[in-house]
């Protein structure tokens, strides 16, 4: 039987979407969780230890990386500048730890089947440079995790498919067939981070996903009112959101998530993301 032992573990990202519930589930599993935060963040909403850090300051984030951590998770947004958030990763893999790094599936590109994560990457714009960011971490031995469209705890990505005053869901495409997401709860994306943190090789890729293709209209049914969706031309979508973010909303993918299972025994158990939606979390905030 696999024993795990107890960690110190630096999370880049805790007081975020995913790193908040990251830093729940390594708590639970019994680890010390370490969170950086910049120096002006709020420090009260962070339990535990806490220290200081900002990803355009990489000699920062190297001092954070203490010789009594023994892994980093990147779970923070990218800043959207290469050179800066390569120069934080180089910073990061040199303080001795191990590097977990959370990056996504929008790294692929359009895909229309189960693409695994030795398929040949073609990254829209908003991940045009997580590729590079991907192959420092696994040449420094470190571990990247790809997840889907996250979801779960009535945030994240579906939170924009209603618009104030609109009773039909909407969701943004580009033409052709509704596009598919492949997609994975957040509360099921912290498990594999943790199984990824407690037995992954060094080098491992995976992809954090638990529905390899769910329709993004019926994701949009269940956020509106009505049960039916409408398509937001990315054009429009794009004014609102930027035109980053409205093609990776409208990017159709099919993404497998059975290397996770097999070689980590990850088993995603969380509502499905039209479940969630329509009857969970995005629910009873209503």
């Amino acid at each position: 039987m696999f024993e795990v032992k107890e960690m110190k573990v630096l999370v880049l990202g805790a007081t975020g979407y995913i790193g908040a519930v990251l830093a729940e589930h390594l708590a639970e599993r019994g680890h010390e969780v370490v969170a950086l935060v910049r120096p002006k963040a709020r420090d009260a909403a962070v339990p535990g230890e806490v220290r200081h850090g900002d990803l355009h300051e990489p000699e920062t984030l190297g001092k954070a990386v203490t010789p009594d951590i023994d892994v980093v998770v990147h779970a923070a947004s990218p800043v959207g500048d290469e050179e800066v958030d390569v120069a934080a990763i180089e910073a990061l893999a040199g303080g001795g730890a191990r590097l977990v790094y959370t990056s996504g599936v929008w790294v692929l590109g359009a895909t229309t089947e189960a693409a695994g994560e030795d398929a040949p990457v073609n990254p829209i714009t908003a991940s045009r440079y997580r590729p590079r960011v991907e192959r420092l971490v696994l040449d420094a031995g470190g571990v990247v995790v790809r997840p889907g469209v996250v979801y779960g705890r009535g945030a994240g990505i579906p939170t924009v498919l209603t618009a104030p005053g609109q009773e039909d869901g909407r969701y943004v495409h580009a033409g052709g067939p509704v596009p598919t997401w492949a997609t994975v709860h957040v509360d099921d994306l912290a498990d594999l981070l943790v199984l990824a943190i407690e037995k992954a090789a060094p080098g491992s890729l995976f992809h954090a996903v638990a529905e390899e293709a769910v329709s993004v209209a019926d994701v949009a049914a269940a956020a509106g009112r009505t049960g039916k969706a409408v398509p937001w031309r990315i054009d429009e979508a794009s004014e609102v959101l930027g035109r980053p973010f409205a093609e990776g909303l409208a990017l159709s993918q099919v993404v497998s998530g059975d290397l996770a299972r097999k070689v980590l025994g990850w088993r995603p158990s969380r509502p499905g993301i039209v479940d969630d939606v329509r009857s969970g979390s995005y629910a009873s905030r209503a």
